[in-house]
């Protein structure tokens, strides 16, 4: 049995035909049945059946093409340790983020690491806030692109700023529709009061806080829509099916030019983003560098909370 002959079976197996096997590995058919008939001939069993419709994998067969993937998946490990011995060791950051930065600020962040450490890998996962601190408490990723609320107690802290927010700095919500949601509405605000009567679209995270504000203003919002996706709520807002209610960077996301955009007011409400990581983990210092770029504020200093408003022994900053 040979290396080549697993290949070769491995391929049959996944494709359950000989001809799709040869077309893919790039063999005439004849070899490729002559290897498998070696096959079975050297262990005595019949590796596939031969039906009409075309192979049938057998149990012995099951066997053989799980041991298979374990040889090559061991011979690919044992590849990589030995390359490690003489190459320098993969560095990797693990990031999550919540959709409205993936699309907007990581690609920048990346490219202006990059240029600084170009041997450093970055692996992205987008996901929700709730999910992203769920990854970040099974250590399963560095440093979290969050957006509040969260419980601020649990984790190291840090305020994003987004240039993109201008006098949004505090990322107000907004209310993204079609115009003729806003007949009368001439201003670029619109008060929370006057949503009362409009079917409103929301994010589930924020459907809590939402409602809180709106009892305060005398009545309960009527959200006749409720996701975990910001893209969602924009494709909704554009079919007018109702009012997006969402943070001024998430509608930036709109790329519908016939979308009216108007901040809420009275009150504003706001929500920012943060990085966030763990207390009780060290940070590597590939890591500690790329949250020090993006928790940059030109010409301030940004908010960082690590717990007691002390020096951050973790990152080496206060």
């Amino acid at each position: 049995m040979t290396l080549k002959q697993l290949e070769y079976f491995l391929a049959i197996a996944e494709t359950g035909s000989i001809t799709q096997a040869a077309e893919i590995l790039h063999v005439s058919q004849p070899p490729l049945s002559l290897q498998l008939k070696a096959l079975e001939d050297e262990f005595g069993v019949q590796l596939f059946e031969r039906t009409k419709r075309g192979l049938s994998i057998t149990q012995s067969g099951r066997l053989l093409e799980q041991r298979a993937q374990e040889i090559f998946e061991l011979i690919n490990q044992t590849i990589n340790e030995v390359r490690s011995k003489t190459v320098s060791p993969k560095i990797e950051i693990r990031i999550g983020t919540i959709n409205s930065v993936s699309n907007r600020l990581i690609p920048s962040w990346i490219y202006t690491y990059k240029c600084s450490y170009p041997n450093v890998d970055i692996q992205i996962s987008e996901a929700s806030t709730t999910d992203i601190l769920f990854y970040l408490d099974e250590r399963k990723i560095d440093l979290g692109i969050v957006r509040e609320p969260f419980n601020k107690a649990h984790y190291n802290y840090q305020q994003i700023y987004d240039e993109a927010l201008n006098s949004h700095e505090s990322d107000c919500f907004v209310a993204l529709a079609d115009p003729g949601f806003y007949a009368g509405f001439e201003s670029d605000t619109i008060p929370l009061s006057e949503l009362r009567d409009f079917p409103l679209l929301l994010h589930r995270r924020y459907i809590s806080m939402f409602t809180k504000y709106c009892r305060s203003c005398g009545f309960i919002p009527n959200i006749i829509c409720k996701n975990n996706d910001v893209m969602s709520l924009l494709s909704w807002a554009k079919a007018g099916i109702g009012i997006a209610v969402l943070p001024y960077s998430s509608s930036l996301l709109n790329t519908d030019p016939h979308l009216v955009k108007k901040d809420i007011i009275d009150p504003v409400i706001s929500s920012k983003i943060y990085v966030v990581w763990n207390k009780d983990v060290e940070l590597s210092a590939e890591a500690a560098q790329f949250l020090s770029l993006i928790s940059q504020k030109p010409g301030s200093t940004s908010e960082r909370k690590t717990g007691h408003g002390q020096r951050d022994k973790k990152t080496g900053t206060t």
